[in-house]
């Protein structure tokens, strides 16, 4: 079972509160992902922007992004109620500076509903609950959202390429939850219910609710919806993070 914060078809309110507890084990590297994103959008930490959060989750990902931009606003999309009170929780010290909606990932509506000008749209272990054509459909429609200048920064679950390269996604997978597992309590326990479940993507597909596309399948969408400056950022047990710019060179 892979995580999903944007209340697919089979995502339950029970599934959140679930991730919400184990999140920080079972995303790999978290605070690298954030610490990358922020290197990586398109500002100055003083400068004023809006950005748009694709499946906020508990809002670990918008709390950093409105710590280091302090003139930053940011709109957050979530299918899940629990996710959407969790996220506001966190992000309580920065009121007055956030926007959490509901959304569907599948509906244009949410995408629609924004009228202001977007510096940047990130998102994390979301995109991956649409398939090939969904994703090429919506870096196309985000492309056309974002003001000059602008970026798409996506950190996801990705398909490998080759039988070889799925074995290894597994097995790093595993490693990186059982050492996380540790580090945060001590003990391999969340690693154990983590291999009960079958979270493990790599090893327990589930094809019709997990729709993981390739690196370069994606980088290439990226590009024919207009994106320069694409590229690959960081990458680790069957995760990556990547994504281009509106206009940069």
């Amino acid at each position: 079972m892979a995580t999903n914060e944007t209340a697919g078809p089979t995502w339950q309110e029970s599934d959140s509160a679930f991730f919400i507890d184990r999140g920080r084990i079972f995303t790999p590297d978290r605070d690298t992902i954030a610490r990358t994103i922020v290197d990586l959008i398109p500002a100055d930490r003083d400068e004023a922007f809006c950005g748009v959060e694709i499946g906020h989750g508990q809002g670990w990902l918008m709390d950093t992004l409105l710590g280091h931009y302090p003139h930053a606003r940011m709109i957050g999309v979530d299918g899940s109620d629990a996710m959407r009170a969790a996220a506001s929780a966190v992000l309580a010290p920065y009121a007055g500076r956030f926007d959490l909606r509901p959304f569907r990932l599948d509906d244009e509506a949410w995408l629609d509903a924004i009228v202001a000008p977007v510096r940047c749209f990130v998102s994390c272990l979301v995109m991956h609950h649409l398939d090939g054509p969904g994703k090429r459909a919506l870096f196309a429609r985000l492309y056309r959202h974002l003001e000059p200048g602008g970026a798409l920064l996506i950190a996801d679950i990705v398909a490998p390429t080759s039988a070889w390269g799925q074995r290894m996604m597994a097995r790093a997978y595993d490693e990186t939850v059982r050492r996380q597992s540790l580090a945060c309590t001590g003990t391999p326990a969340i690693f154990d219910q983590f291999e009960a479940d079958h979270w493990n993507i790599f090893t327990y597909p589930d094809p019709e609710f997990d729709k993981p596309s390739t690196v370069p399948e994606q980088l290439g969408w990226l590009t024919d919806a207009g994106f320069t400056g694409v590229d690959l950022f960081w990458a680790t047990a069957g995760h990556a993070l990547f994504g281009g710019y509106k206009g940069v060179s």
